[in-house]
């Protein structure tokens, strides 16, 4: 299944393929233009979100604090204002941190606020990654998720 097939098939409920398609080529074109000069490790699959001086490492759908960054890392690094601004378009406090903005983009039905959130940090945007890396660290995220729940339930 190709990469855009696969965003499609996530999203399908949203109705709308073509602001899908616009909302990822916008992300596309933010992830080319700013690019990040932090090395990248040689082989990982471990995503790193830097918020000025929080770091967070994505691990089964959630991000978990973290203390350092690592040497070489597959990093996004964003502003506290962009991540503050972000969490107010979905309707949380400005204090709160990644995990909020991910559960309410999952509840959201509508794209405009996903487009929003892509416009707000776009300034203080950079990382080491290109979209392809990126999809692919997710997809990995998300098969370690399932690949872990069905070790737990055969245990049961």
């Amino acid at each position: 299944m190709s990469d855009l097939s696969l965003i499609f098939s996530k999203f399908s409920f949203l109705g709308n393929p073509t602001k899908l398609i616009k909302i990822f080529l916008q992300l596309e074109n933010l992830i080319k233009k700013q690019k990040s000069n932090y090395p990248k490790p040689d082989v990982s699959d471990v995503l790193y979100v830097k918020v000025e001086d929080d770091i967070y490492r994505l691990h089964k759908k959630k991000f978990i604090k973290e203390v350092i960054l690592p040497n070489g890392a597959n990093v996004i690094i964003l502003s506290k204002l962009a991540l503050a601004n972000s969490l107010k378009i979905v309707g949380k406090p400005g204090d709160g941190d990644l995990n909020q903005i991910l559960k309410a983009l999952r509840k959201e039905k509508d794209l405009k606020k996903c487009q929003e959130i892509i416009n707000e940090i776009s300034d203080s945007f950079l990382t080491n990654l290109s979209i392809k890396e990126l999809i692919k660290i997710i997809r990995n995220a998300n098969c370690k998720m399932k690949l872990a729940t069905l070790s737990q339930a055969k245990n049961i």
